[in-house]
């Protein structure tokens, strides 16, 4: 995932990944990023530049939640690229809304958006994230019977958990990737730390977990702790996991 490299021209952020043995990138169109939502034409310049660092770009992540302008550019940028997956934003729980009127409005923001994408033949996913209304597998899959879902045994662990084996159950053939991170208790709370540490998920058995279960999909190395140096600290992450 491209968030700890911030707004690198493409060039360099392609050489970086490929410095750090990545087998491709999990692209944040943000602002301060190197795509932003208002420059959705910079994708085909990283993916061109990917392409010839011999990297994927096997997933843009985004915080769309609705089916207007910005949506339709950035899908059709990622439907010419032939980008396989698309994650989209997040709906948040917030007690003084109720989980009810949050999970109606949910639910029409994502038939909106899986129609948009199935105009443009683009596979979009929900990520499994804590503060949301769809922190599990079972909570995501109230909100839409169409998206693919981006586990993250991370974000669950933030929101109290759940077991991996059921996640999997649940989601079948739906599961399209893996966010894969850590954390740890700190001052009465969980805080991110870098995989290499080790942390509350324990991804030697998640990864066999995954393995058991047939699961052939990609793995997305996230770095949301604060860093000093991303380039070491991800690629420190990332040759952990390679070893795992």
């Amino acid at each position: 995932m491209t968030k700890p490299f911030g707004a690198l021209p493409p060039g360099r952020l392609a050489a970086t990944l490929a410095a750090l043995g990545a087998g491709g990138a999990e692209l944040v169109v943000r602002e301060g990023q190197t795509v932003t939502p208002a420059q959705p034409a910079r994708l085909h310049d990283a993916a061109r530049e990917l392409t010839r660092h011999g990297l994927r770009l096997g997933v843009v992540t985004t915080d769309l939640t609705e089916a207007g302008g910005t949506a339709d550019a950035i899908l059709g940028a990622c439907a010419d690229l032939g980008v396989p997956l698309v994650r989209l934003g997040w709906w948040r729980y917030d007690a003084t809304v109720g989980y009810q009127r949050i999970l109606d409005r949910a639910r029409r923001d994502l038939a909106g958006l899986a129609v948009l994408g199935r105009r443009h033949g683009v596979r979009l996913a929900l990520q499994l994230h804590h503060g949301t209304i769809h922190p599990s597998a079972a909570h995501a899959l109230r909100l839409t019977d169409e998206l693919a879902i981006y586990l993250d045994p991370g974000n669950q662990a933030m929101e109290g958990s759940e077991q991996l084996a059921m996640s999997l159950d649940l989601l079948g053939d739906r599961l399209a990737c893996v966010g894969v991170k850590n954390a740890a208790w700190r001052d009465g709370g969980l805080d991110w730390q870098p995989l290499a540490d080790g942390g509350v998920v324990d991804w030697p058995e998640a990864l066999r977990t995954l393995r058991e279960r047939g699961y052939t999909g990609p793995l997305s190395l996230h770095a949301h702790y604060p860093t000093a140096d991303p380039v070491a600290d991800v690629g420190r992450d990332l040759a952990h996991l390679g070893r795992l």
